[in-house]
């Protein structure tokens, strides 16, 4: 019996979340009013700061510190995890669990 190897799922709205998470942590306490281009920077700002603050400081902290280690999301969960001995899967379930409640929220799904 063989293992299965691991598969990584991308949905429609990965990589949009993802931008709309980056953009929140340019300016996490208040939304800038020079880096409002459309009302779809405040819609998403708004999205991503009712989840986050929906977590716990530690969880918070950890996305934080991902999204902020480098633009490679799997080079960044790599980093973090050896870097804080912390489990992979935990990061990765941490990042899916919030990227679906972000694009719920936002009214992507």
């Amino acid at each position: 019996m063989t293992d299965k190897p691991k598969m990584k799922t991308r949905y429609y709205y990965t990589e949009y979340v993802n931008h709309m998470i980056r953009f929140f942590l340019t300016c996490p306490e208040q939304l800038r009013l020079d880096s409002v281009r459309k009302r779809a920077d405040v819609d998403n700002w708004v999205s991503v700061q009712a989840v986050l603050h929906q977590l716990s400081d530690e969880d918070r902290k950890r996305i934080e510190t991902v999204y902020k280690t480098n633009w490679n999301l799997v080079a960044a969960v790599n980093e973090y995890c050896k870097r804080t001995e912390e489990d992979e899967r935990m990061i990765w379930t941490l990042l899916v669990k919030v990227s679906t409640a972000i694009a719920r929220q936002r009214g992507l799904i």
